[in-house]
């Protein structure tokens, strides 16, 4: 009977062992991802259309296709592989991706609403030379078009048993039809514009300030250059100007001299003149 109860109890304890998900181990498997291709189509989506696209608005929609890949040695353990996608910026995920995503919170967490999430494999993902394959598997994945100008986005695939990380991630570049580089290139932001000071109002010359000025700079009509030799024409008026200042001089002279002598034979004539008696 001890000898029952020891086996009975150490197969229970080999059970719970197994069983439990803290000390269970995974499965070794070299997962890889690669982009196969990607299809950017433009178009006014309609929310009330019955499409995969229902309820969503954008300016057009994406698919993205990816090939995953199992290199072994061993299939992964059920429901331990993590997609992480990042949604292209631009880009959203489709309603219907999202109504999936709160269906299923045990296995779709949301890490950044809309363009981010990371979801379990739900199941296990088979090496890629099972039933003589070797090509991998290809799944498509669909986004909302929301910018005509946008940036790459990104999947990777975690999973703890991979022995080898650096083929487990791939960007997610697309090419939006009729947009180039230059089109999304930033625009410079205009400097900002420094007010026009006001001009200071010039100060009043003073009245002699202005004379001096005057008599100091030639007008504007005058000639910058002028001859230091009169004209013939000034030495003409000139002389004639001196001849009739003497002419004058000497008439009032000779004039006051004539006046001078009449007075004083008048003078002498009244002295001489007899006294008349009666």
């Amino acid at each position: 009977m001890r000898r029952v109860v020891s086996v009975v109890c150490a197969a229970l304890a080999t059970v719970t062992l197994a069983g439990s998900p803290a000390l269970a181990q995974v499965a070794s498997s070299d997962v890889a991802v690669g982009l196969e291709s990607t299809r950017v189509t433009l178009a006014t989506l309609d929310p009330n259309a019955n499409s995969m696209y229902k309820g969503d608005t954008g300016i057009g929609y994406v698919t993205v296709v990816i090939r995953s890949h199992n290199y072994g040695p061993e299939n992964t353990t059920d429901t331990s592989v993590v997609k992480d996608i990042t949604a292209p910026p631009g880009t959203v995920f489709r309603q219907l991706d999202e109504k999936y995503f709160a269906q299923w919170p045990g296995l779709c967490t949301v890490v950044v609403p809309h363009t981010r999430v990371r979801c379990k494999v739900n199941g296990s993902m088979w090496l890629d030379t099972y039933n003589g394959g070797s090509g991998g598997h290809t799944t498509e994945y669909y986004f909302v078009l929301k910018k005509k100008c946008v940036t790459p986005g990104r999947f990777r695939l975690d999973y703890a048993g991979d022995p080898k990380t650096s083929n487990n991630s791939v960007s997610i570049p697309l090419k939006v039809p009729g947009v180039t580089a230059a089109d999304c290139k930033p625009k410079p932001k205009p400097s900002p514009t420094r007010a026009a000071a006001s001009p200071k109002p010039a100060a009043l010359a003073s009245p002699s300030a202005a004379l001096v000025s005057a008599a100091a700079s030639p007008s504007a009509t005058e000639p910058l250059a002028v001859s230091a030799e009169p004209s013939p024409q000034a030495v003409a008026l000139a002389s004639s100007n001196e001849e009739s200042s003497g002419s004058g001089l000497l008439i009032g002279v000779a004039g006051a001299l004539v006046g001078a002598a009449l007075l004083a034979g008048w003078w002498r004539y009244a002295r001489r003149k007899p006294t008349e008696t009666v």
